[in-house]
């Protein structure tokens, strides 16, 4: 029985892809430039998030660090 649906899919592949390739290819002038448009969009959008994800780090070590420097400068003028 496993044999028999393993045949089975087997076949619906080698029918599928038979079915299909001309269709790839007769399409492929369209879909090559706009996969290609479509993975520079994504890049764009992902270099743009990790430069906003990273100018919010500077961001948020430099409050932290003028912070803390401010908290020192301040305790040590309490102590006097």
């Amino acid at each position: 029985m496993l044999l028999f649906l393993s045949g089975l899919t087997f076949t619906g592949t080698v029918f599928a892809l038979v079915m299909a390739t001309p269709l790839v290819v007769l399409f492929s002038p369209v879909l090559v430039p706009a996969g290609l448009a479509i993975l520079l969009v994504t890049t764009g959008f992902l270099f743009s998030g990790g430069c906003g994800v990273a100018a919010i780090t500077a961001l948020s070590w430099i409050h932290n660090y003028v912070q803390a420097k401010f908290y020192r400068l301040r305790a040590k003028n309490k102590g006097r």
